[in-house]
């Protein structure tokens, strides 16, 4: 579907690979100044029907020992060839609402329990993660979790059983310059050190 003030006419779009979990497609374009090309894109299968954005990301802030954390995980990214720091993320599951799927996968990638009350903000609208590439996306979810609750003193992940994910806490007022320390051996995600770069701004 083209939105009306899309700058681009759009013609003869096509689906040139279709697998379990994306699509590929491609699609003729005309600028207005006349110049012709092909745009290819990549899609997830697994969009919910009626669903504003594909999963969610979790900013999640450890509250222990008088000290703030943040959550990341570490997890191996085969299209990267390498291990990645990121938020902990997934996409929403039929019938979830984004708050929900955010309770349920920062259980499961990084153990931590939090409740609907822990939630405190939700963004609106629809964060594309790379759009010049696919129409994957994202809103985001802040949330503080409690480490003095006994079921958060030794959290247990509950990972499918192809991943591969490590839990990494880092103090936010230091998280820019561990970033630094790491990101020669380990690929840091954009939203990662953008955050970051925030943090140290403010």
């Amino acid at each position: 579907m083209t939105n009306a003030s899309c700058p681009y006419e759009l013609t003869n779009e096509e689906t040139v690979y279709s697998g379990q979990w994306l699509t590929t497609r491609q699609v003729q374009f005309k600028a207005a100044n006349g110049v012709t090309g092909v745009w290819q894109s990549s899609h997830r299968t697994t969009k919910r029907e009626g669903a504003l954005v594909d999963g969610v990301d979790i900013i999640a802030f450890l509250i222990k020992d008088n000290k703030k954390f943040i959550i990341l995980v570490k997890q191996y990214r085969i299209p990267m060839k390498g291990w990645s720091l990121e938020f902990p993320a997934g996409l929403i599951d039929k019938g979830e609402t984004v708050e929900e799927c955010a309770i349920r996968e920062l259980k499961e990638e990084t153990g931590y329990v939090i409740s609907s009350s822990d939630i405190i903000h939700k963004s609106g609208g629809v964060q594309g993660l790379d759009p010049g590439l696919t129409d994957d996306s994202i809103q985001f979810v802040t949330v503080n979790v409690n480490g003095d609750l006994a079921e958060n003193q030794n959290p247990v992940q509950k990972l499918d059983s192809e991943e591969a994910i490590d839990v990494i806490l880092v103090e936010t007022k230091d998280l820019l310059r561990y970033l630094g320390s790491i990101e020669k051996e380990i690929h840091v995600e954009a939203m990662v050190y953008s955050f970051a770069i925030g943090c140290h701004l403010s």
